[in-house]
C-alpha cells in the first residue's frame, strides 16, 4: 500500500494511525505544529485550506490526538456547503470551490486542551490527510466580581414618617440587580403616614382648645373683679 500523505484510521474505535511523514502535499514533508490559546467559554474557529481538485467529493474531518500516532474523529463533513454538527459542540463547513473548510468548537472547556488535526478523510481506506496540526491550550475563565449593593438609611421626622429603600428590578433576561428610586418615585413611595398626621392634628386641637378656654375664664374673672 502506498502511504503518500495519508494516515490509517482503525475502524473499531475510529482511531487514526498517522505515519510521521503525514503532510498535506508531498511524502516526507511534516506539518508544523501550531499553538492556539483560548479561554473557557469561548468559541474556537479554525480554517483548513487545501488544493481544490475535480472528481468526486472528498469528506473533511476534525480529530483530536489521543497518542503520538492516533486521533479520534470529532466531526466529519458529509457534502459540500452543508454544516454538520456533532454533539452540539463541533461543527464543520466545507467549501470545495474556495478550497477551504471551517471548524468551530463551542463552548470551550479546560478539558479541550490538547492536539487536533484537520484534513480530507477517505472513508473507504479509513485514512486522513493532515493539513494542520494544532496545539490548543484552554485557560480557566476569569471569576466574575460580585456586584455591589446600595442601601438607603431609614429617616424619620416629627409627625411625618418617610422610608427610603432599594428596589430589586428583574430584567426580561432574568437577571436582577439593585436599583434606587428616583425623585418622583421617592415622593410616591415616601408619602406621610396618615395615622401619625391625624394624631398630631388632634393633639394640636386639644391644646388650642385648652388655652382658649383658659383665656376666656381669666377674662371673665377680670371683668367681675373690676366691677366690685
Amino acid at each position: 500500500m502506498a502511504w503518500g500523505a495519508s494516515c490509517l484510521l482503525l475502524p473499531p474505535v475510529l482511531l487514526v494511525f498517522l505515519v510521521s511523514a503525514c503532510s498535506p502535499g508531498s511524502q516526507g514533508q511534516q506539518v508544523v505544529p501550531e499553538e492556539l490559546h483560548a479561554v473557557a467559554g469561548q468559541t474556537l474557529s479554525v480554517r483548513c485550506q487545501y488544493s481544490s481538485a475535480g472528481g468526486p467529493y472528498r469528506q473533511k474531518t476534525w480529530c483530536r490526538q489521543t497518542s503520538p500516532n492516533r486521533c479520534t474523529r470529532l466531526v466529519t463533513s458529509s457534502e459540500p456547503r452543508t454544516a454538520v454538527t456533532q454533539d452540539s459542540r463541533h461543527t464543520i463547513w466545507d467549501v470545495p470551490d474556495a478550497g477551504f473548510f471551517n471548524i468551530s468548537m463551542a463552548p470551550l472547556t479546560e478539558k479541550d486542551s490538547g492536539f487536533y488535526w484537520c484534513g480530507p478523510y477517505n472513508s473507504s481506506e479509513n485514512t486522513v490527510t493532515v493539513l494542520r496540526n494544532i496545539s490548543l491550550l484552554v485557560s480557566p475563565a476569569p471569576t466574575p466580581s460580585l456586584m455591589g449593593t446600595t442601601t438607603w438609611p431609614l429617616e424619620s421626622h416629627c409627625c411625618f414618617f418617610f422610608m427610603s429603600f432599594s428596589v430589586l428590578i428583574t430584567s426580561p433576561e432574568g437577571t436582577s440587580g439593585p436599583s434606587s428610586l428616583n425623585g418622583s418615585e421617592l415622593r410616591k413611595s415616601s408619602s406621610p403616614l396618615t395615622p401619625g398626621w391625624a394624631a398630631c392634628s388632634v393633639l394640636m386641637a386639644v391644646l388650642c382648645g385648652f388655652f382658649l378656654a383658659k383665656g376666656l375664664a381669666l377674662s371673665v374673672l377680670f371683668v367681675l373683679l373690676s366691677y366690685r
